[in-house]
């Protein structure tokens, strides 16, 4: 009986033919990916009524112009430049030599006209007796009527220069308008003014209280008008704040005070000023400051996290997570709120907005980290 004898080529031969038909066989079922794991937060609808940021322009309550009303030499300067005047304080004082020598000329001359007219009285009198008696014409009688006429007009004519002469002489005296705070003069002593026109002083300013104007778009005045109109006597309605260049808020609020009676339509816009109190004059003319007006009709907004909000060609959006599915909804969210975007539009609130989620796609799976619990969104 004949045995086969295996060699080491045939053992090695027979190796190989399992492993080719090892190879054969079917895979096993290749593993599910894993679902990206995110942090949810819940959106949660904002308790604060939203606030227009507008900026507007301190002016002052009060302005005006100290202006020279008569030609001459300015010889004093008798208030501190930037301090507090009332009105009728001495502020400059024009050389009243040759208002003097005109005011006295102007004396002389009405005095003389006044002894004129005196002595045509007389004449008319006595020609009026001697007419009725015959000893003179009618028509003397009337040419010294008529005289003693011309003299009194004449008498009231020079009366009136003195009058002016005395009033040129009043206006040396250049005395503040209002009560405020004088600014820097403008001419020294020395100087010649009015003499071609009414040369410019100084500026005298009531800064308490102070307006702000600014200018609010159509649309939210429209709102705020029809709130107003709705409750008169409500003074949210008209109350505003400011914020300063410098990040600090003003202490004091402020009220609307006037509106414009067009709307401008380059800007659509509507022109507003608001007055507040200034006691400390911190408030200067001039200065510009953030208007916080609160919006009428603020509508429902809602809070998200920074990091749930991203931006696309399309729009703001952020990922909605539910049930187990991430969705992609585009928002209305142009401004920050305590460190957290407001959204207009888009979310009602509750929803679980995904943290980070702009690397996810519409309609994607998730699961949510096991550690994580859904956080909400601290109100201010």
């Amino acid at each position: 009986m004949h045995v086969a004898s295996f060699t080491p080529w045939t053992a090695t031969l027979a190796i190989a033919t399992c492993v080719v038909l090892a190879g054969c066989q079917p895979p096993d079922s290749a593993a599910p990916p894993a679902l990206p794991m995110v942090e949810v937060a819940i959106a949660m609808p904002s308790t604060q009524a939203r606030t227009l940021h507008l900026t507007g322009r301190l002016t002052a309550y009060r302005s005006a112009q100290v202006r020279a009303r008569v030609q001459g030499i300015v010889n004093k300067r008798a208030y501190t430049e930037g301090q507090d005047v009332k009105a009728g304080q001495l502020l400059f004082r024009i050389d009243p030599a040759q208002l003097d020598v005109e005011l006295a000329s102007a004396e002389a001359e009405h005095a003389q006209a006044a002894a004129a007219a005196e002595a045509a009285t007389d004449i008319a009198h006595r020609s009026k007796q001697l007419v009725e008696d015959h000893s003179v014409s009618m028509q003397q009688y009337r040419k010294d009527f008529f005289a003693e006429k011309q003299a009194r007009a004449m008498e009231q004519l020079t009366l009136a220069k003195v009058r002016s002469a005395r009033l040129q002489l009043e206006y040396a005296t250049v005395t503040a308008p209002i009560a405020g705070r004088a600014r820097k003069a403008l001419v020294s002593e020395g100087a010649m003014v009015g003499q071609d026109e009414g040369t410019v002083l100084t500026t005298v300013e009531q800064i308490d209280p102070i307006y702000v104007e600014f200018a609010q778009p159509g649309s939210d005045y429209l709102a705020l008008r029809k709130a107003h109109m709705a409750h008169p006597d409500d003074a949210n309605v008209q109350t505003v704040s400011l914020e300063l260049s410098d990040g600090s808020r003003y202490g004091l609020a402020g009220t609307l005070d006037f509106s414009d009676s067009a709307l401008d339509p380059q800007t659509d816009t509507v022109a507003l000023r608001a007055v507040f109190a200034n006691p400390d004059h911190l408030l200067l003319p001039g200065m510009y400051v953030q208007v916080e007006l609160e919006r009428a009709n603020p509508g429902k907004a809602v809070l998200i996290p920074q990091q749930a909000l991203a931006r696309a060609d399309n729009g703001a959006y952020v990922m909605v997570e539910r049930d187990g599915i991430a969705h992609q909804v585009y928002v209305q969210a142009d401004r920050l709120e305590a460190r957290q975007w407001r959204v207009e539009s888009g979310l009602s609130g509750g929803e679980r907005v995904i943290l980070g989620g702009s690397a996810l796609r519409d309609g994607q799976p998730v699961r949510l980290k096991e550690a994580a619990q859904p956080a909400a969104i601290s109100q201010r």
